[in-house]
């Protein structure tokens, strides 16, 4: 069965490799490893953005390399999104801070530790609903009315969500392939995910990163539902140097 996969990379990235041995993954490997006899990858569409190097200037080109070895596996298209950087305002419930001074009309420096806001009675949110319902499955604390406010800056992946919704329908529409697979956990994918299965008639296998639950809604439109293990993920390795080429794991992976 002629089986083309979808990866979102920073979600697979995040809910799976961030912290592991095993970020040298090789995404076709890995795919029919998760897939059942039968199935073969004939297209890997891996959406991602490059990076800045703002917080970790060696990240670009660790990057840089992954996406050349990525480059060499004939199945993979490369998609780019872009980050946009950017600065917020979000209530504060915590200050976790050590031994930073503080500028106010007094500067004072705090002691290391967690410094909780004092206000009001907080507001309990339901399972989900705060910040979003697959990075935290505790009831979550809406924020007081007169919280206190800080400015954090914050860099945005854009594009990724949209441009594999659209290479998702538009494939299925154009009959490119028997069956998809989507790598990603983000919700924003369940109306894409129900035509392609509901609508096309083709099966459509949700993979989670393996960190997180599978969000409900994502479940409820899925064909199949796949989780990445660590095993799964050993078991998909590139060869710490790419055979024929220069491109080697980068240092620290």
């Amino acid at each position: 069965m002629k089986t083309w996969v979808y990866v979102d990379g920073f979600n697979l990235y995040y809910g799976a490799l961030k912290g592991t041995p095993y970020k040298w993954l090789d995404p076709v490997r890995l795919a029919t490893i998760l897939l059942p006899q039968g199935h073969i990858v004939d297209r890997l569409r891996y959406f991602t953005a490059l990076v800045s190097g703002k917080s970790d200037p060696t990240a670009p080109a660790r990057q840089r390399v992954y996406l050349n070895a990525l480059s060499t596996l004939p199945e993979v298209r490369i998609h780019y999104g872009r980050f946009l950087a950017k600065t917020v305002w979000r209530p504060l419930e915590n200050l976790p801070v050590a031994g930073r001074e503080i500028s106010t009309p007094d500067p004072v420096t705090l002691p290391a530790g967690q410094h909780p806001v004092l206000g009001g009675r907080r507001q309990m949110l339901p399972v989900g609903t705060y910040p979003d319902e697959h990075t935290n499955r505790k009831r979550a604390a809406a924020p007081i009315a007169d919280a206190l406010i800080a400015e954090f800056h914050t860099m945005e992946e854009k594009g990724s969500d949209v441009n594999l919704a659209a290479y998702l329908l538009n494939d299925a529409w154009k009959a490119s392939f028997d069956a998809a697979v989507v790598i990603s956990n983000d919700t924003d994918l369940v109306t894409p995910i129900r035509m392609v299965s509901n609508e096309q008639g083709k099966p459509v296998f949700v993979v989670c990163p393996g960190r997180w639950q599978i969000a409900p809604r994502l479940q409820n439109v899925a064909s199949h539902v796949r989780h990445i293990h660590s095993a799964m993920l050993r078991a998909a390795q590139f060869l710490d140097r790419l055979p024929g080429t220069a491109i080697s794991k980068p240092h620290g992976w």
